[in-house]
């Protein structure tokens, strides 16, 4: 069933949101969680992903527009079905935004009138025709990334024909003009498959001319890559050199919370609970893995990566789980712990720590780990690119006074690593304290996973 692709909220306060650049054509096939789309508000960037396997039937945004979150900008169906309910959607955005606009006490523009050509002849007889901004030296259009990339490879915009939305000119275009390469649109109409596909035929040295699709209209999935080899090649498992490690120390910024009682105690007796109720051999990783995932939806900023002066937060949580192997940190990733049940973090867990899982190629958005199996500081905890990590302690104790003399009480210790250049001792105070919330609810939250 086709829905309506619109304008993500990054964060709480966040207003307007710029579309940097479609990822997608319209009419091109998209399987679910490809990346259809990159979006930017203030500091951050974001990306937009596919609910589900289809088509991008409408682009309703040029890339560069500006739209407050929640605005239709495009629509993900069937490539047959019909879209005529949901194309309703755009007229009632449309009056939302004049409305908004009228509130705000802004008035529209006139529109510009259609932009005149002018023919000329050539010294042969023929003719040819240029427009007015050609004549008077206009910037072509072209996507932020596109305009960055160009002024890295010293590629004149005016002389790239663009393959984007409305003929804006894409990055891949500018990539390709650079190499004397043809355009994007060329390449992609020559194999009709999905992003995903793409990505899985590159790691594995499939070439897509020769797979069968079995996507809309024809196209080729990245199921269809995997069936067209018998054996992927096996990846290392990632690790950390020295090097890197003393480059985090220096890069990220701690935070540390300490509490005591109920809300330690909670973590301990979660993990236990959990597995006699559900017959697993559990680990506190696991119970953290829940309650970190809550904590990261209500602060999307930590869950992303900072690298050439971009914040990019990711929808997918990417969680790296830290653990010491013979000098080395060994730093397997959870991915998408936000649609995983209790019982699948506990066999991912359980297999990724054990070796026995492919490590990811990819950055993870987010560290993880458990003191006692950790021996670094929180700070050599997350690596570059990634924006934070956690460190979690609960085997402390704290001496209060009893009636019969001394008591010993658990503490739960959180000490948090983040990058300075894009989150602030605030944001480390306020992830801190939503976690220790969810810490708190935590047998809901788990109970809660088995409806994904």
């Amino acid at each position: 069933m086709g829905y309506v692709v619109k304008m993500p909220k990054l964060g709480l306060e966040m207003e307007r949101g710029t579309l940097l650049e479609w990822h997608i054509g319209e009419d091109d096939p998209v399987e679910e969680g490809d990346v259809i789309a990159e979006i930017e508000s203030e500091k951050s960037i974001g990306e937009i992903e596919a609910r589900e396997d289809g088509v991008l039937r409408l682009i309703d945004l040029e890339e560069g527009e500006t739209v407050p979150p929640g605005t239709p900008i495009g629509i993900v169906a069937g490539a047959e079905e019909d879209i005529g309910s949901l194309t309703e959607e755009f007229e009632d955005g449309e009056q939302a935004a004049s409305a908004e606009s009228a509130d705000s006490g802004d008035t529209a523009e006139p529109a510009e009138p259609e932009e005149p050509v002018e023919a000329t002849a050539d010294a042969d007889g023929t003719t040819s025709a240029t427009s007015s901004s050609q004549q008077t030296g206009e910037k072509p259009k072209a996507s932020p990334r596109a305009e960055r990339r160009a002024s890295e490879l010293d590629v004149a915009l005016a002389t790239i024909e663009g393959s984007g939305p409305g003929g804006a000119i894409t990055e891949d275009d500018v990539e390709a003009a650079a190499s004397g390469g043809e355009s994007a649109r060329t390449a992609t109409e020559q194999v009709k498959a999905s992003p995903r596909a793409r990505r899985r035929a590159e790691e594995l040295g499939v070439d897509p001319s020769v797979v069968e699709g079995s996507g809309p209209g024809g196209a080729i999935t990245e199921d269809d890559v995997e069936a067209a080899v018998e054996d992927a090649p096996a990846t290392a498992e990632p690790t950390v050199t020295g090097d890197e490690r003393a480059e985090s120390r220096d890069r990220y910024r701690t935070a540390t919370l300490v509490v005591a009682g109920e809300t330690a105690d909670t973590l301990i007796e979660t993990t236990d609970l959990a597995e006699r109720a559900f017959d697993l051999e559990t680990s506190q990783l696991d119970v953290l893995l829940v309650a970190v995932s809550a904590a990261l939806e209500a602060h999307p900023a930590f869950n992303g990566t900072f690298a050439d002066d971009t914040h990019q937060l990711r929808s997918r949580q990417d969680v790296a789980l830290a653990a010491e192997s013979d000098g080395e940190l060994l730093t397997p990733v959870i991915e998408g712990v936000e649609d995983r049940s209790f019982a699948d973090l506990v066999a991912a867990r359980r297999g990724a720590t054990s070796g026995a899982s492919d490590a990811s190629d990819k950055h993870a958005t987010f560290a993880l780990a458990l003191e006692e199996e950790f021996e670094g500081g929180v700070e050599s905890l997350p690596t570059a690119p990634t924006v934070a990590g956690l460190l979690v302690d609960s085997s402390r104790r704290r001496a209060t006074p009893a009636e019969n003399g001394v008591s010993l009480e658990r503490c739960l210790s959180l000490s948090l690593a983040y990058d300075p250049r894009v989150l602030d001792d605030g944001d480390a105070e306020a992830f801190l304290e939503t976690l220790l919330e969810r810490i708190g609810d935590i047998p809901e939250l788990v109970l809660r996973t088995y409806r994904r």
